[in-house]
């Protein structure tokens, strides 16, 4: 368990909260440690949300399937300590949106949604910290959100591969000549953006033949900031 507190310090829920604290919110929250095989799901779209997911080891990806079978990845997590379905701990008749899945052999700790329901009633001394975290948690997830809506209404996929190479880069504090790991592989992306996998293939590929981007497998390097900013 002390490997796994190492590793919740990480995570901006717990920002500032001492070592004690943390033992005390995992012993008062009832959090569990849970194992996944990959492709195992860990909940699927319409489930009944329970906890906010901490990933240990491991990754998972949110996707989610329309009423045809078409899939669309939302996003991706493979950092220690990232939290998630963190937006459905406040709503009480809210099912989830998507299903997660681990991509990979996955440990993730699941803290009941009824201890953050309840939080305000506390007096312990990191009541106030992790409140004022959930904001902060909540607050990023609303840019994310945003900037995945700019990438979406893009009008031409030119476009949608600039907003989202630039985002890449801007999440990787990366710069000109930097090579970013694009998170995705190449059909994974092109769910994501919504397109299919031979015209996002094509579209970089022109765009590397034209001197703004060079392509290495599933990571990409900016040759040209100033044509890829003009993109869009």
């Amino acid at each position: 368990m002390d490997n796994i507190n190492n590793i919740l310090k990480k995570s901006i829920l717990f920002e500032n909260v001492t070592e004690q604290e943390l033992k005390d919110i995992i012993e008062f929250s009832k959090a569990r440690l849970i194992s996944l095989k990959k492709d195992e799901y860990l909940f699927y779209q319409e489930d009944e949300p329970e906890n906010l997911y901490i990933l240990i080891d491991g990754a998972v990806q949110i996707e989610k399937t329309d009423v045809n079978g078409k899939r669309m990845i939302m996003n991706r997590f493979d950092e220690v300590g990232v939290m998630f379905a963190e937006v459905y701990v406040y709503f009480s008749d809210k099912l989830y949106d998507y299903s997660c899945i681990a991509i990979k052999n996955t440990k993730v700790l699941a803290i009941p949604r009824e201890f953050f329901m309840n939080i305000d009633s506390l007096t312990q001394s990191y009541n106030y910290k992790i409140t004022q975290n959930m904001l902060k948690i909540l607050s990023r997830k609303a840019l994310y959100l945003n900037q995945k809506v700019l990438i979406l209404s893009s009008f031409t996929l030119r476009q949608k591969i600039a907003s989202y190479l630039l985002q890449r880069l801007r999440e990787c504090e990366g710069e000109e000549n930097k090579k970013i790991n694009l998170l995705f592989k190449r059909e994974e992306l092109a769910d994501f953006i919504g397109t299919t996998r031979p015209s996002l293939s094509r579209e970089m590929l022109l765009m590397q033949d034209q001197g703004i981007i060079d392509l290495d497998k599933n990571t990409f390097t900016v040759l040209d900031i100033k044509k890829l900013q003009e993109i869009i």
